[in-house]
């Protein structure tokens, strides 16, 4: 055997080996964005979880809530109940929003968060609250709120 046909053995085995790390390295990057994917749909869904046990553990929020829902008259101090309460779950939802265009979290995820943000924009403060602090908020989460009020305005 000559020195050539050993030197252009050993060339192929290390193109072998290069393109067999590189299906590996591929692999690992596809895991680790998976693994990613999930821990921000997981922080995510753990903070709105937060945000939605404070009414559970507010009778006084709660009833603000229920009066915004039902188009009730509220005192100063239930609107800015609400307001705040609504405040942050528009920023929450306005975080999946931003992971979702990121890619990192699916639409299927997303798409709770849309129903979950349609929810909040029933509430009968939400439209005049958000007219005040609609530019407080990302250009393209404005876009979908605004889509979403016009599609569906409070009733």
């Amino acid at each position: 055997m000559n020195w050539e046909a050993i030197g252009a053995a050993a060339e192929l085995l290390g193109a072998i080996g290069v393109i067999a790390s590189l299906f590996y390295l591929a692999s690992q990057i596809r895991r680790n964005s998976e693994s990613v994917e999930a821990a921000t749909a997981l922080s995510i869904s753990e903070a709105t979880q937060q945000r939605l046990l404070v009414p559970a553990q507010s009778p006084e929020l709660a009833a603000a809530i229920v009066r915004a829902a039902n188009r009730e008259e509220l005192s100063a101090t239930e609107r800015a109940q609400v307001s705040f309460f609504t405040r942050a779950s528009l920023r929450g939802i306005e975080n999946a929003f931003t992971q979702h265009r990121r890619g990192m979290i699916s639409a299927e995820v997303f798409s709770g968060y849309v129903a979950l943000l349609e929810t909040n924009l029933q509430l009968g403060v939400v439209e005049g609250w958000w007219t005040l602090e609609r530019q407080t908020f990302e250009s393209e989460f404005r876009e979908l709120v605004d889509q979403l009020l016009n599609k569906s305005p409070a009733v």
